[in-house]
């Protein structure tokens, strides 16, 4: 059996967007859940009136280090319930140019992966 689940969440208020698939397939009493998810945060919005300010604001940002990225990836097993979990995170910014307007952008992509076997028997 396999299941798939999509979502695209907005929201106008909090300027976040988030997209999410989830895959599950089921075999052979051997179960395997696959998550992807994609979070977007507008932080901040910068009006620039004139191309000179643009091309200031450009140059300060060319100036600065670029901010650092974050990315974890965790194993967890569990001997108990016959699970294995690698979970991935990748956290950053980036900046979109429109007209006018430069959005700051924050992103965190999580990557889950789940394999689950047969619970084994207790044997008195």
């Amino acid at each position: 059996m396999r299941e798939v689940v999509y979502k695209n969440l907005y929201s106008q208020k909090a300027h976040k967007r988030e997209v999410c698939i989830e895959e599950i397939i089921q075999e052979n009493g051997c179960k395997s859940r696959t998550l992807k998810k994609s979070l977007y945060f507008v932080q901040s919005i910068c009006t620039l009136g004139s191309e000179e300010e643009f091309n200031s604001w450009l140059k300060q940002k060319e100036a600065q280090e670029n901010p650092k990225r974050n990315f974890h990836i965790m194993k967890i097993h569990s001997d108990i319930h016959n699970v294995n979990t690698v979970i991935c995170k990748a956290k950053g910014a980036f900046y979109i140019v429109s007209g006018r307007e430069v959005y700051n952008i924050v992103y965190l992509h999580l990557l889950r992966m789940e394999i689950s076997g047969p619970r084994a028997e207790k044997v008195s």
